[in-house]
């Protein structure tokens, strides 16, 4: 839906607005103003990669390099995660890790544009994003740094500021029963009623993948004294209970690498 609105702007920047009418893709100066701001708010979207906790936890011995670095289909996995975060306008990209674990991943990609944040104390997933808090203003986009995944991440955040909560999380809906065990949910509409990561029984076959959208007010979930506190175990059943986690559901492709074995199913 179009908004008519009504602006002024300076003769010289109209004059060189006029010359990005080519008439294949953009027809008025209505058509060049739009797709000049639409690019301008896609560059300033921000995504965190979660690498955070132990490095042991993350190496592959097997393979002698740690889990983002696996090669998929001919490329670090890492890479690929960017490439689709940034396919989808998602620019400002902050990796958040253990020393270790940067140094390896910047070795193997040289990725220009990417922030490098650093964890010193691995005290859990919310203290990893937490360490972020600062450069956080506005809506964002957080994936774990070991997933490989295909789902349409422009269609996610339309939902998530649609639906208005504090996080959306992408629900798995399919047949894929990988982690049945772990972030089981259960939703209400599209509201995340209860988040479980360790049920002692299976209540819902849905489970929860730690890719979502939030909004900074997460970060008022998270304590900041430096003691441990988790994103599926403390920080997302305490968002359900307030009735502001989305769920959104999915049921493509997606793994969480762990294994050459995972690598060779994808």
């Amino acid at each position: 839906m179009k908004t008519r609105v009504s602006i002024s702007i300076d003769k010289e920047i109209l004059s060189k607005l006029d010359k990005e009418i080519d008439n294949v893709s953009i027809f008025s100066r209505s058509g060049a103003i739009e797709k000049i701001i639409e690019k301008h708010v896609s560059e300033k979207k921000k995504a965190v990669i979660l690498a955070g906790g132990p490095p042991n936890n993350l190496f592959v011995k097997e393979e002698k390099t740690y889990r983002p670095l696996l090669k998929i289909r001919g490329k670090p996995l890492i890479q690929d995660i960017i490439d689709k975060l940034k396919r989808s306008g998602y620019n400002d990209i902050l990796i958040v890790g253990s020393k270790e674990v940067l140094s390896e991943i910047y070795k193997n990609i040289g990725e220009s544009g990417i922030v490098y944040v650093e964890e010193k104390l691995h005290l859990g997933t919310a203290k990893t994003l937490q360490l972020c808090q600062e450069k956080i203003k506005s809506t964002f986009l957080f994936v774990p740094c070991d997933h490989y995944f295909d789902i349409d991440l422009k269609e996610m955040e339309k939902y998530h500021k649609k639906n208005q909560g504090v996080s959306t999380l992408v629900v798995y809906s399919g047949t894929k029963n990988a982690w049945d065990k772990s972030s089981i949910v259960e939703l209400e509409g599209n509201l995340i009623k209860s988040y479980i990561e360790h049920p002692k029984k299976k209540s819902s076959f849905l489970t929860s993948l730690l890719i979502g959208f939030a909004e900074p007010e997460i970060f008022d979930y998270i304590p900041k004294a430096n003691l441990s506190y988790s994103l599926q175990e403390d920080v997302f059943p305490e968002i359900a209970k307030n009735n502001k986690l989305i769920g959104y559901l999915f049921s493509g492709e997606w793994n969480n690498i762990h294994s050459i074995e995972d690598v060779k199913e994808v």
